[in-house]
């Protein structure tokens, strides 16, 4: 299998999605946070770790999702050197003693990087009940309004709403489950999540922006 830098996430979510297993259910199972499953399969690298703990998360999400672990490792490294290649070390201090340049390297993390990894890694935990099943609830509303709004047309053509928004309901839930694996509020309460909790951050790289420049 090789792959391609561009198309290395959507290959990785095609094998996911084939074996039905939402991103909820796998960072249950590989204790790492939605977000991160997230902008792997986006090809979105900017808040993942790098070295051997990029290729060991690569390692674990093709173990659940039937992929060759050993092959889509290889793949990363060779797409992604900068974030997991075994060979980057070695690449790096070439470069640096070409260019005259002390390179400081850590191949092992210090305590405050270990706890800062397993911070950003895991699912915020202090949200309380609501906080933790926040995608579940935003996918169910979702998915109320969908089937709501696909009924109401039942209506101008003489058909009871009630009967309408249960076959609705039923065609709904199956055709969603056939092709997400879950129903439709699913990725879509996926994507929302993840775009209100990027949205902080954006801002404040915007001030900092904003800052240096009046500076």
């Amino acid at each position: 299998m090789r792959l391609e830098r561009d198309t290395f996430g959507l290959v990785l979510r095609a094998a996911r999605e084939r074996r039905g297993i939402s991103l909820q259910q796998l960072s249950s199972e590989t204790k790492v946070s939605v977000e991160l499953w997230g902008d792997l399969e986006d090809n979105d690298f900017s808040r993942w770790p790098e070295r051997i703990y990029a290729r060991n998360y690569i390692r674990n999400y093709a173990t659940h999702v039937g992929l060759d672990p050993d092959v889509i490792v290889d793949e990363f490294c060779r797409l992604y050197p900068e974030q997991g290649d075994r060979r980057a070390e070695g690449l790096l201090r070439a470069h640096a003693a070409i260019v005259q340049h002390e390179l400081a390297w850590q191949d092992e993390p210090t305590n405050a990087t270990q706890h800062k990894r397993r911070a950003t890694d895991r699912a915020p935990a202090d949200g309380g009940f609501m906080g933790r099943h926040a995608g579940r609830f935003v996918a169910m509303g979702l998915d109320v309004l969908a089937t709501v709004f696909l009924s109401m047309p039942a209506s101008l053509v003489g058909v009871s709403f009630w009967p309408a928004l249960a076959v609705v309901a039923l065609v709904y839930h199956a055709v969603g489950v056939f092709v997400t694996g879950r129903t439709f509020g699913g990725p879509l309460s996926d994507r929302c999540i993840k775009l209100v909790r990027a949205l902080p951050a954006r801002r404040l790289v915007s001030s900092r922006a904003g800052s240096s420049i009046a500076q």
